[in-house]
């Protein structure tokens, strides 16, 4: 009875003692050192890092900067922990007054419960931004030509020998949205103010703050390139998703030593067509006296004059060869081994194929190279390859050409079983 005396008493010595041991929590303390304030600025800068540098404590620290989705008491915003280091860095992406918030929270009570404090203070941001990041000097069509070479706070750009014209409309890009620029009192707009770059131009970014930064562009000249040669020549490819249905993808052989440009035409090619048009760099195509323009349809029967000219203004012509495709190059049998050989007579209009004895001639599928346009058999418009039909008598196949409503060319194809 003593010995179960003594563990009864020593465990309720021990229990008693367990009861008054208590968790002694972090202290929970928000405060916090802004490193702009620190270095004596009362703003923060859009588009430069600050930091936040908690000098409280707290189990567990979370920063919300105040931007959107990260403004401390919203339903979803979300914050970011301090984990192991000692500070955290803020952004702002515009100018404005932010709510930034640090939360302090330490657990209590073996974590049955917890101990928050919450620190919010206002910091507005202001933009000071007034840089170019990016000038360039663009054709009418927004084309670059020549590209600044920015340096502190110059500008210089490059022009061949041969300009006799300056007044370009630049293209330009700021580090701030919110900063103008003008030249003089006149505020520029980004490719649509014209200036006369003959002599050296002033062009002044304000901020949003007001704060002004000039910059001097002046351009220089180098030797004008002469080359002038067509690299491309090709009908634009059908594309269905775009509703693009004229050509083919037909690609031109191009003769440099004669001038010359042979392009086999699709049957199924409409009269009509975009084109595809390279050439050396820093040359102008001209098609019949016009700029080319790739998304221009193209009458394919006045391609006769195709010109390149050179940066120094120096000029070559190419001559446009165009053949049309049968409509029909060879034809066979999907499925049929050995694969059966199309005698196709261009003259006639017939194609006459023979086939194994035995062969189901009911429903055979045609393959044929040629025209990638509509054709029909009947009233069925076929799918090469795919389209199955009944050759126990002769079948005419109707062949449209480009666009046309209707048949241009028929074939009539007779199956002999041998």
């Amino acid at each position: 009875m003593k010995i179960i005396y003594k563990i009864v008493t020593a465990f309720i010595i021990v229990f008693f003692l367990g009861a008054c041991v208590t968790e002694e929590p972090i202290k929970v303390d928000p405060n916090f050192v802004l490193s702009f304030q620190r270095d004596g600025e009362n703003n923060a800068l859009v588009g430069t890092n600050f930091y936040v540098l908690p000098t409280g404590s707290g189990e567990f620290l979370t920063l919300y900067d105040g931007s959107a989705g990260h403004v401390w008491g919203e339903a979803g915003a979300t914050g970011t922990f301090f984990d192991d280091v000692d500070s955290l860095a803020v952004n702002y992406a515009s100018a404005g007054i932010y709510k930034l918030t640090l939360v302090a929270t330490s657990a209590k009570d073996f974590g049955i419960k917890s101990d928050r404090v919450v620190k919010s203070i206002e910091i507005i941001a202001v933009d000071e931004r007034n840089l170019f990041t990016n000038f360039y000097i663009t054709d009418v069509s927004g084309k670059t030509l020549y590209t600044g070479n920015i340096v502190n706070d110059s500008i210089l750009f490059s022009v061949p020998d041969v300009t006799t014209d300056f007044n370009f409309k630049p293209t330009y890009v700021l580090n701030s949205p919110s900063a103008k620029v003008f030249v003089g009192v006149d505020e520029q707009v980004s490719g649509e103010t014209q200036n006369d770059f003959s002599k050296p131009v002033i062009y002044t970014v304000k901020s949003a703050q007001g704060t002004l930064r000039n910059y001097v562009v002046k351009f220089s000249t180098f030797l004008a390139s002469n080359e002038k040669a067509i690299t491309k020549f090709q009908f634009a490819p059908y594309n269905a998703d775009i509703g693009y249905k004229y050509s083919n993808g037909e690609v031109g052989v191009i003769d440099e030593a004669n001038k010359i440009i042979n392009i086999s035409v699709n049957y199924g090619t409409s009269t009509k067509a975009k084109l595809i048009v390279e050439s050396s760099a820093l040359s102008t195509i001209m098609i019949n006296n016009a700029v080319y323009s790739s998304n221009t349809n193209y009458t394919l029967g006045s391609l006769s004059a195709l010109k390149v000219i050179a940066q120094d203004k120096s000029e070559t012509n190419y001559t446009i060869t165009m053949t049309d495709q049968d409509p029909v190059s060879s034809f066979t049998f999907s499925g049929l081994i050995p694969a059966p050989v199309g005698k196709i007579d261009k003259v006639n209009k017939t194609i006459s194929i023979d086939v194994l004895n035995g062969t189901d001639i009911t429903k055979l599928v045609a393959k044929w190279n040629g025209t990638v346009g509509k054709v029909k058999v009947g009233t069925t418009e076929q799918s090469n390859g795919v389209t199955a039909n009944n050759f126990t008598s002769p079948l005419t196949y109707a062949f449209y050409k480009g666009t046309n409503s209707t048949p241009t060319d028929s074939y009539t194809v007779t199956v002999n079983v041998k």
